[in-house]
């Protein structure tokens, strides 16, 4: 969506280099969802959509639903934003070479009650990591991982090895 991506570097912007997703938020019996298929629950959501661009709306309706059920309601507005980003950059550039109808996005949430947060994860099969760029301001992409970095208290991504990537963010009130 607002992102190019490019070889992943150390220095992409984002919080990076640790052998796993932070504090263990990623759920890999999740990761067995099929395009259409998803689940709710009182500590983890998550929803599997085909890399096409009405996947974008879908995510965001599934975010808030989830926050609903939850009564995180304070950080919805942040956190659709965050997931309109990363679900489109998804969309856009895990699609090379794939056919993006049966390309799977995977959105995983997870309420953080602890720290009052909610983290959002979200898998492609693209291995390459999403890479900050500085777009002029007429550019018409290159500003959503700005976005991301701004309504998120923390980013960043992680390979998943022979399975692409995980970009997550940790969303809080604080950030309204």
């Amino acid at each position: 969506m607002n992102a190019e991506l490019m070889p992943s570097e150390l220095h992409a912007g984002a919080s990076r280099g640790r052998p796993a997703l932070p504090r263990g938020w990623w759920d890999g019996v999740l990761s067995d969802l099929r395009i259409g298929e998803g689940t709710l629950g009182l500590g983890m959501a998550a929803q599997a959509y085909a890399a096409v661009p009405t996947s974008v709306g879908a995510a965001r309706r599934f975010v808030s639903h989830s926050l609903t059920e939850w009564g995180m309601t304070e950080v919805a507005e942040n956190l659709c934003l965050i997931v309109s980003e990363l679900v489109g950059n998804a969309c856009r550039h895990a699609v090379a070479g794939r056919v993006p109808e049966e390309t799977r996005v995977l959105v995983q949430l997870r309420p953080l009650p602890s720290v009052d947060a909610v983290a959002c994860m979200v898998a492609d099969p693209e291995p390459r990591g999403p890479m900050r760029v500085s777009a002029h301001q007429f550019a018409e992409s290159g500003r959503g991982l700005g976005l991301v970095a701004a309504f998120a208290r923390e980013w960043g991504w992680n390979p998943v090895e022979g399975h692409g990537k995980v970009v997550w963010a940790e969303c809080g009130p604080e950030q309204l």
